[in-house]
């Protein structure tokens, strides 16, 4: 509601504005009521007030000093103004106007249809106003958050902002230093889908205004500065009166909250690494490193958590040479023998007692594993497309956040070679008796919940094989191959008399829709219709 104050020395002219119209018809209320101008000055800050309806001639103060003295004063810069006049005063209107008064009225005029469309014609260019003056704010708002965060970024990442200001403008580096501000890197996840594409803009600044929103709560304002797709810097000046101890545990909380922030509005999982920023911004770009140092350590331990210099500094940076037994593992899969996996989880053990050690230097350890082992791979005239991997496992080892399911992903690999070399794996290749096999074991299990893991578990080879050498001999997928048995098998229930799901469920479907739709693509009938044609004939 907008606060209206009726400024008049005549009580009945007061009266008759009060009492012409609704107020609150018109989204206001009245808020205060003065005799002079002198004593409305002292009303409009105390009180608020939005609109002030003042007569031009008063005793003490006139309505038009009043309006210069408003004028003057920064609270009644933007204050909306009526003045009333009678017939014989309309020199003083004139004048008003010339101090940006909205409208006049005549006293002797006043009536509720003149007062309401005066009024209504007001609270309009008020509101026309206020929305004007919210959007200035907001793109003065958005040009210094952008000002800070060149500026920030050019502190942390000169590379990363070319062209920006090679430092920031003195007072926001005041109001930096002037508390405990700490130099964050926020690093976010894949989504579940595992996509690796750019994230897009939209996503990117729900992200920075979920770290706004979260730092609201604690009277932050933080700087955010986005590095790359997934990576941002952060500054969080934590205010000067609180002690270190204080700082930090201020900080830590925050960084759960925008942790959890990110989690629940955007599905996302984020990691934090924080640390003090130091005293002055020279030795920012190499503080932010360390950040950034501290927030992969999810690669070791996981994300949605935040990451302070002491939780892994009892963790060594260098890695205790070597951290595969190479040649073993090389003698192994050479001879087809399945002890490979000893030393390569002895290898995986010691990668993760290594936290403190850069990502970066763990990940070239595996491609040095990787790249050997394509060797001996391509000796044998083979090539990773041929094993399901169509892109170079040196390149993709960079794509993985977490060492977990790249442990799951480079055992899997390796035991994709083992087969493929394996002198008696390669035997089986060419025989069609493997896919004989595997034919006979899905004829025994179809009413089973069946997959190609369990299909390769019991024929005793991999996953990434058994679908190669399947495609292979039969000229049509695993699972194909599995629907059509069973559309095949329910076609031989038909005759016995059993309800459809019933069928469905005795060919290992459930779900009796998702039956329907497998038959259907299997025969182009559904079940009902494919029964019908049957008993017609």
């Amino acid at each position: 509601m907008l606060r209206v104050m009726i400024v008049d020395d005549e009580p009945i002219y007061r009266l008759a504005l009060r009492e012409l119209i609704r107020w609150e018809d018109y989204g206001c209320e009245i808020a205060a009521e003065a005799s002079n101008g002198l004593d409305a000055l002292r009303m409009v800050s105390s009180r608020r007030i939005d609109l002030v309806v003042v007569d031009v001639q008063m005793p003490i103060m006139s309505g038009l000093e009043f309006l210069k003295k408003l004028r003057s004063s920064p609270e009644g810069q933007d204050t909306a103004v009526i003045v009333l006049s009678a017939y014989s005063q309309f020199e003083y209107v004139r004048e008003a106007f010339m101090h940006g008064v909205h409208d006049y009225m005549i006293k002797e005029d006043l009536n509720a249809e003149h007062v309401g469309e005066i009024i209504g014609k007001t609270v309009g260019k008020i509101g026309e106003a206020n929305h004007l003056r919210e959007r200035r704010q907001l793109e003065s708002l958005a040009l210094e958050e952008a000002r800070r965060e060149e500026a920030l970024l050019a502190l942390v990442r000169p590379d990363a902002a070319p062209g920006a200001e090679a430092s920031p403008a003195p007072e926001w580096l005041a109001s930096a230093d002037s508390g405990m501000p700490f130099l964050c890197c926020l690093l976010v996840d894949r989504d579940a889908s595992g996509e690796s594409g750019e994230m897009d803009k939209t996503r990117s600044r729900m992200i920075a205004h979920s770290i706004r929103q979260a730092s609201a709560n604690y009277r932050i304002e933080p700087t955010i500065a986005r590095i790359a797709s997934r990576e941002y810097a952060l500054l969080l000046p934590v205010p000067g009166r609180l002690g270190e101890l204080q700082a930090r545990e201020a900080v830590a909380e925050l960084a759960g909250r925008i942790i959890s922030q990110i989690r629940d509005y955007l599905n996302l999982e984020a990691t934090l690494g924080l640390l003090r920023a130091g005293a002055g911004a020279a030795a920012w770009q190499e503080r932010y490193g360390e950040a950034r140092h501290l927030a992969r350590t999810r690669f070791y331990l996981g994300s949605g958590r935040a990451y302070f210099e002491e939780d892994v500094s009892a963790y060594s940076r260098q890695l205790a040479a070597p951290i595969w037994d190479v040649p073993e593992i090389l003698r192994c899969l050479e001879a087809g023998r399945t002890d490979w996996t000893g030393p390569l989880e002895d290898g995986m053990n010691k990668l993760a007692g290594s936290c403190g050690v850069p990502v970066e230097t763990a990940a070239q350890e595996y491609r040095s594993l990787l790249w050997e082992i394509g060797s001996l791979l391509h000796s044998r005239g083979l090539s990773w497309a041929e094993l399901g991997e169509p892109q170079s496992p040196l390149e993709r080892v960079g794509h993985f956040e977490h060492s977990r399911p790249l442990n799951v992903w480079l055992g899997s690999l390796i035991r994709a070679v083992h087969d493929a070399i394996d002198p008696k794996k390669r035997i089986l290749e060419t025989s069609p008796p493997l896919v004989d096999k595997v034919k006979k074991w899905i004829d025994r299990h179809y009413q089973e919940p069946i997959s190609l893991a369990s299909a390769s578990e019991a024929a005793g080879i991999s996953e990434s094989y058994l679908s190669k050498i399947f495609a292979k001999e039969t000229g049509e997928t695993f699972v194909e191959y599995v629907m059509k048995t069973r559309v095949e098998k329910a076609i031989l229930f038909m005759g016995s008399g059993m309800k459809i799901y019933e069928i469905a469920e005795k060919v290992g479907y459930p779900n009796q829709g998702h039956f329907s739709k497998i038959f259907k693509k299997v025969t182009g009938k559904t079940p009902l219709e494919y029964r019908e044609q049957l008993f017609s004939k």
